[in-house]
């Protein structure tokens, strides 16, 4: 009976030991889950692009961007393509424990390229405050546009000219892309010039006064990246605004791709 006993304990003990170490192991962690957003509409090349983290169950992660940059572990960041094209993105979602779990997705950085230009608002008067037209139709424009570095007049890939005329003072005026440049008229990172000029025939020659001349930065507005601003009534969904003066307002009409 005594070394019955005995056997009982020995094997409640056993089970006893066993149930315990079960208890101690760490039972796993939720599985991560990894999912992100591009944030930025219409990323460009050399323009800061957000990423937005949609992961769960996640203690780190870790971002490749699918150029030559270096990865991130930051949460949600914010990357610059120095190139533009096509792009494999990774986000890996890490548990506590080690688990992992990646997404990626194909992103496509692109270009900006010139669709339109508008002339908003224009001052009706000149310096002297006259009129630019004596006879009251309101001033016939000759607006000239392209890099500051262009080296003729006949390269019209970087340069062109064209005449408006502001009858009755209605605003907006403007020209497309398809009426003088080709589809492919891309807006780099370098200095343009918008001229305006008012032209007057005396003795049937054409008389030039400048309105007014603005050098910019067609990707870079006041010191900030400009991807998306969307005119009111506009004819395209991107454009950039100028405003000299208050008395001088253009749009700059684009298309990323």
């Amino acid at each position: 009976m005594e070394n019955l006993m005995s056997k009982l304990t020995v094997a409640m003990v056993c089970v006893g030991t066993l149930f315990l170490a079960s208890c101690s192991e760490i039972d796993p962690l939720p599985l991560a889950q990894s999912s992100f957003n591009v944030a930025t509409s219409s990323p460009e090349r050399n323009l800061p692009v957000k990423f937005e983290n949609l992961s769960t169950n996640a203690a780190k992660y870790l971002w490749n961007f699918g150029d030559s940059s270096e990865t991130s572990t930051e949460i949600a960041p914010i990357h610059t393509y120095e190139e533009s094209g096509e792009f494999i993105v990774s986000l890996t979602a890490i548990t506590n424990d080690d688990q992992v779990h990646t997404e990626s997705k194909l992103i496509t950085i692109g270009e900006r390229y010139l669709t339109g230009m508008y002339i908003i608002n224009i001052n009706m008067k000149d310096g002297n405050e006259k009129p630019w037209d004596s006879d009251g139709t309101g001033p016939d424009v000759l607006m000239q546009f392209g890099p500051v570095d262009f080296e003729s007049e006949d390269e019209i890939e970087g340069f062109f000219v064209n005449s408006l005329n502001v009858g009755n003072f209605q605003t907006p005026i403007g020209i497309s892309t398809d009426d003088v440049l080709s589809e492919n008229y891309k807006l780099t990172d370098e200095d343009f010039f918008i001229i305006l000029e008012e032209v007057d025939t005396v003795k049937g020659e054409p008389v030039l006064q400048k309105m007014i001349e603005l050098i910019f930065n067609p990707r870079i507005v006041n010191g900030e990246s400009i991807t998306e601003i969307k005119r009111e009534d506009g004819t395209g969904d991107l454009t950039i605004p100028f405003i000299v003066l208050d008395e001088y307002q253009f749009f700059l009409e684009f298309e990323v791709r």
